[in-house]
């Protein structure tokens, strides 16, 4: 999922909430229409996000913020409910068009370093506490690195302001790595790279993806399923000759 994408998304979700406002019509709503039209234009991605963001920063008067900007509702918990929505969105689409590019690329071994931290640090915080101790024990920081440039023929990275956030590791059907730094969490990273690994795995010729999650990791289960991941059931994952009872997750892809 590309940053337009997501701005889209909270575009709409920015749109619905202006629709219901029953005093709408103020300057700087006609602005955020503008802008909702532009993200849903049929444009390219770096030309709506352009465009939009300078109809964006037109928003923007001396001194003025968005805690200025204010919707009306007559119950006042509804009222200040509302309005603390309005500021998550247009706090959330102010980063989306403001953050640099996400960019694809196949890994380099310059990047086996990067990737085995981000790896190490995603690791521990989907595992610990959901894995055998024997298995944690044999995941020493070594042995990410190791894994890392062993692996850098499977591996594509997400750079987003040139830095790497985040990648996967594709084998054959599998989807075997999925990994984003903490601080480009929820910066659509991790959709990418997700969609770049059913591309990979439809390319390579199989009708569908699969891979494998700890039961306790609720955070990335949750993240399959919005993408359209179903699980398939419960199976034993053997790592480092560790057998881990998993979930399944397959999803069936266009040819």
């Amino acid at each position: 999922m590309t940053t337009r994408d997501l701005a889209r998304r909270t575009a709409a979700d920015l749109s619905a909430l202006l629709a219901a406002d029953s005093r709408a019509g103020h300057a700087w709503q006609q602005r955020m229409w503008q802008i909702v039209a532009c993200l849903c234009a049929d444009a390219s991605d770096e030309e709506a996000l352009r465009t939009a963001r300078v109809r964006f920063e037109g928003l923007y008067a001396a001194g003025r913020d968005f805690g200025d900007f204010h919707l009306w509702r007559t119950d006042p918990q509804e009222r200040a409910a509302v309005n603390e929505r309005l500021a998550a969105l247009t706090g959330r689409l102010r980063d989306l068009l403001h953050m640099p590019p996400v960019t694809l690329r196949r890994a380099r071994h310059a990047d086996a370093g990067r990737v085995a931290a981000i790896w190490l640090a995603g690791w521990r915080d989907g595992h610990l506490g959901n894995v055998p101790d024997e298995l944690v024990a044999a995941r020493t920081p070594e042995t990410f690195r190791s894994r890392a440039e062993a692996r850098v023929a499977d591996t594509t990275v997400a750079e987003v302001g040139g830095v790497v956030g985040g990648f996967i590791m594709v084998a054959r059907d599998e989807v075997e790595q999925v990994y984003v730094d903490a601080a480009f969490r929820g910066d659509g990273v991790a959709d990418s790279l997700l969609a770049e690994a059913e591309r990979l795995v439809a390319a390579d010729g199989h009708p569908a993806a699969w891979l494998a999650v700890v039961p306790g990791n609720a955070r990335a289960r949750r993240f399959y399923e919005r993408a359209g991941w179903v699980d398939d059931g419960g199976f034993d994952y053997v790592a480092a000759s560790v057998p881990v009872p998993c979930r399944r997750y397959v999803k069936q892809l266009k040819p």
